[in-house]
């Protein structure tokens, strides 16, 4: 993840590993980011792989307003600067017949950092396909 936001444009945040969960069938999200602005964030997966042209929030199966897919996590606070941990993303409605993202389907998509407040962009990482490493 890079800084988008202008104040230090292009300056590596940390990373963000996602995995799926075997036991749940939900893709869990773990967090090392550092230097993060104090406020509140939201995390959401958008449609295009492009940091400048990100697209709208992902949202195959037009879902309800408010239930889109890729509204992943709705509050996240930096707790020293830092954005850490390990959380399952769950499907907006949780039901059988529910649609559980997946890593495989996140590839290729842009993750973006967006500020609580007034939905500015603060950070951006397209998830990529690669070998899995050991989190810093």
């Amino acid at each position: 993840m890079v800084r988008v936001d202008g104040e230090d444009a292009a300056g590596p945040l940390g990373a963000i590993w996602a995995v799926d969960s075997w036991f749940l069938t939900l893709v869990t999200l773990n967090f090392k980011l550092s230097d993060v602005p104090s406020g509140s964030y939201q995390v959401r997966l958008h449609e295009m792989p492009d940091c400048d042209k990100p697209g709208d929030v992902y949202n195959p199966y037009g879902d309800f307003p408010g239930q889109r897919i890729g509204d992943l996590l709705s509050e996240m606070v930096p707790k020293n600067g830092a954005l850490t941990g390990i959380y399952g993303i769950k499907p907006p409605t949780l039901t059988a017949e529910a649609h559980k993202l997946t890593v495989i389907e996140m590839r290729g998509h842009a993750l973006l950092l967006h500020s609580g407040g007034n939905d500015d962009v603060l950070a951006c990482g397209v998830v990529r396909e690669g070998e899995w490493e050991d989190p810093r």
